[in-house]
């Protein structure tokens, strides 16, 4: 399954997060693949693609930054798969 995750950064620890994120690398947990991450030119949030069966693996991973984040997590179908429900329901 795939979820989209939204994060907010504030800039009231930006310091501590970049300096976490520098060391870290910030890596998915083992049982999730992380699809591609981006940030907004404006430093104030981010998104990641991250595909899991399992949502407690994405539970523990945004748990080790929820000190510093804020996350939204939305589960997500792709275009062509919300395509082919549609033309079922049709």
């Amino acid at each position: 399954m795939k979820f989209m995750v939204t994060f907010a950064l504030t800039h009231r620890d930006y310091k501590e997060r970049v300096a976490r994120f520098l060391e870290t690398g910030a890596p998915p947990p083992e049982g999730a693949e992380m699809l591609g991450r981006w940030f907004t030119a404006s430093h104030n949030k981010g998104f990641m693609l991250v595909e899991t069966d399992k949502s407690d693996t994405l539970f523990r991973w945004t748990s080790e930054w929820a000190d510093l984040i804020d996350f939204q997590i939305e589960p997500v179908v792709t275009e062509d798969t919300a395509a082919a429900i549609l033309q079922e329901l049709r």
